[in-house]
This record gives C-alpha cells, sequence and structure tokens, in this order.
C-alpha cells in the first residue's frame, strides 16, 4: 500500500513539473508574440508618420541658386529628417507616366511649379504643430504655398492611440492569465509538499535551507520553458520572414535580444516570488491547519 501511495505522489509531482513547464512555455510564447506586436507598432508608426511630406510650392520667379539655399535652410530645421528638391520637369515626366501621354503637348507648356518635400520625424510629427509649421514655412518668400495631408495625420494619431490602448489592455489580460497559470501550477506543487514541508522545520531546518530546493527546482523548469518557448517563437518569427520578407525590416537583431532578456526575466520573477511566497505560507501555517 505505502508503494503505491509512493508511486502516486512521485506521478503526482511530475505532472506537476511538467504543468509549471507547459504553463511557463505558454506564458512566453504569449509574451513574445505581444512583444513582437509592439515592436512592430512602433516601427509601422514611425515609418508611416515619417513618410507624410509637407510639400512647398516654390514660386516660379525663384532662381534655382536661392532654392538651394532655401533647402540647406531647411535640412538646418529642428526635426527634419529629410528635404527632397523635385523640378518641373521631374514632376512632369511623372504626371506623363501615369497618365499614359504627353500632356504637355495638350496644353502646350509645362503649368507646374518645382517643389521641395519635407519630411520630419516621428516623434515631432503631430497634428498641433502641422499648422504652425506651415507657418513657418510661409516666412519663406521662395515658398508660394504649402500642401499636406491633415486628414492624414489626424488619422494616423487617432488610431495608433487606439491601438496603443488595445495593446496595454491586452499585455495586461495576458500577463494576468500567464500569472494565474504559473502561480496555480507552483502553488498545487507546493501544496503536495506540505507534509515534507512541516517535517523539516520540525526537525529543526532553516527557512531558508527549506526553500531552496524549491526555488532552484522551479527556477531550472523556468529556464527551461524559457529557451523552449523563446526556441518556438524565433522558429515561427522566421517561418514568417520567409513568406513575408518585408518583415525583416521591422525588427533589428537587438530588439529581439532584449524582448527575450525581458520575458525571462519577468517568469523568472513570477517563478521565484510565487513559489518563495508559497513555501513561506506552509511555513507559518500550524500542523492542523496542513489537514485543511
Amino acid at each position: 500500500m505505502s508503494l503505491k501511495t509512493e508511486n502516486f505522489f512521485k506521478i503526482r509531482v511530475i505532472n506537476s513539473r511538467i504543468s509549471i513547464f507547459l504553463a511557463t512555455t505558454f506564458s512566453v510564447l504569449i509574451m513574445g508574440v505581444l512583444g513582437l506586436v509592439a515592436i512592430n507598432y512602433n516601427t509601422l508608426e514611425t515609418n508611416l508618420k515619417e513618410n507624410v511630406s509637407f510639400n512647398l510650392i516654390i514660386e516660379e520667379s525663384i532662381e534655382e541658386i536661392q532654392i538651394q539655399q532655401l533647402i540647406k535652410s531647411l535640412i538646418l530645421m529642428p526635426n527634419v529628417k529629410s528635404v527632397d528638391f523635385i523640378s518641373r520637369e521631374e514632376s512632369a515626366n511623372l504626371l506623363a507616366n501615369n497618365l499614359g501621354q504627353d500632356f504637355l503637348k495638350v496644353l502646350g507648356g509645362n503649368p507646374l511649379s518645382n517643389i521641395i518635400e519635407v519630411r520630419f520625424f516621428s516623434d515631432f510629427l503631430i497634428r498641433t504643430t502641422s499648422q504652425s509649421q506651415i507657418n513657418e514655412f510661409m516666412y519663406y518668400s521662395e515658398v508660394k504655398e504649402v500642401i499636406y495631408d491633415e486628414n492624414l495625420i489626424a488619422l494616423l494619431e487617432k488610431n495608433f492611440t487606439r491601438l496603443g490602448v488595445l495593446l496595454l489592455f491586452m499585455a495586461i489580460l495576458f500577463f494576468i492569465i500567464a500569472f494565474a497559470l504559473i502561480n496555480s501550477n507552483i502553488r498545487l506543487t507546493i501544496y503536495s509538499k506540505r507534509f515534507n514541508i512541516k517535517t523539516m522545520q520540525l526537525v529543526g531546518a532553516t527557512k531558508k535551507f527549506i526553500q531552496k530546493p524549491f526555488l532552484i527546482s522551479n527556477l531550472k523548469s523556468t529556464i527551461l520553458a524559457c529557451l523552449v518557448g523563446n526556441l518556438i517563437l524565433m522558429v515561427f518569427l522566421s517561418l514568417a520572414i520567409d513568406k513575408f520578407p518585408e518583415l525583416k525590416n521591422m525588427f533589428s537583431i537587438y530588439q529581439l535580444i532584449y524582448l527575450t532578456f525581458a520575458i525571462c526575466g519577468i517568469n523568472l520573477l513570477i517563478s521565484f516570488f510565487s513559489t518563495w511566497i508559497f513555501v513561506r505560507k506552509y511555513l507559518n501555517l500550524n500542523t492542523e491547519d496542513l489537514y485543511k
């Protein structure tokens, strides 16, 4: 009978360790996916905002040397990412290619103006600064008009704010789920050994001595689960990049390294504190309370 009981408890311990491993692996995968989405969110927002251009229409009477001086002045402006000059001839060629016919012959001349495209860094480009920036552009006598898509800037701000709130909500939700999974499995593991914990305490073992093997065992399982989870995540990411090569430009190796260490750190902290709290709980219980 005692042999059956011993085997039963061994199976329970093994099952509980497997449960901790699987729960931690699931936690790593969920956090990894959310982390990749968050990184992609920032990259996508930056790319879209930095592709919004302010088109400065140049007065027809302005000479080329004046245009070059204006370009140099614009480059020196704070928060400007790039300045590109598009001549009347280039604009005409682009329009002719798009229309599929030589419209200059129809019009009898080139009605287009020289244009300077100015793009800003994403941190600067918000709707409230756009109008003030236009006013600053108009201080230049060479500038006839400033054209930009105000609705696009407003739309980007609105949608990315909503997306950011949604990502934050999902991150909190999945963190709670991951914490609950790991926490509950660790609690069950320690609960199955509560009598061993109390016996060790009664024979004179210190709390630190009793806690140590539980902490080491669970941290080892967590480290292994983190390695497996991150490996699975990287395999899926590699497959996704093979199918969609443009994804490669959205992640850097440093971002992936930071994400990996952050995920491992969070799961190790959850494992450590859950183990520490539940072992302490049973150490502080009376012997009679262990049967409840």
